[in-house]
């Protein structure tokens, strides 16, 4: 691949990153079909992994609590073939969330996430985010 390829690709993918929560947002669930590989595999904090039918159960859980809620994408840093995003996960609790009843809070929790993509579709998600400052934001956790 020569350079001029590359930085395309390169920046593909750091665009990729970037629509691939906006679409989220749009569609509040996700991830969109559109941008995932048929395999497609997320790993979210510790819990095991799953396809993209059980991330967008996850998903719609969070915003069916939080209808308001989005990402605000603060950084994204790829390569040929990743992407990595930092953003805010930004929304009030209207409804009940992990066995949490609605607060009427706010949060801003921030997140990471890796992307592995293949021919421009993200076929891997590891993300992370600060649950427990999601817990302390909605008071269920002590500061």
């Amino acid at each position: 691949m020569n350079e001029q390829t590359q930085a395309a690709k390169i920046e593909q993918n750091r665009v990729l990153g970037r629509r691939f929560f906006e679409a989220q947002d749009h569609l509040k669930g996700g991830p969109d079909p559109a941008l995932c590989t048929n395999g497609y595999r997320a790993r979210i904090g510790g819990n095991p992994p799953v396809d993209r039918a059980g991330h967008e159960g996850f998903a719609r859980a969070f915003y069916e609590a939080f209808p308001d809620l989005r990402h605000e994408t603060e950084l994204v840093v790829a390569d040929a073939d990743h992407a990595v995003v930092r953003a805010w996960l930004q929304g009030t609790q209207r409804g009940g969330f992990l066995g949490i009843p609605a607060t009427r809070r706010a949060i801003a929790v921030v997140m990471h996430v890796f992307l592995k993509i293949e021919n421009g579709q993200v076929s891997e998600l590891y993300g992370v985010f600060d649950e427990a400052g999601l817990l302390r934001q909605l008071g269920v956790l002590a500061r």
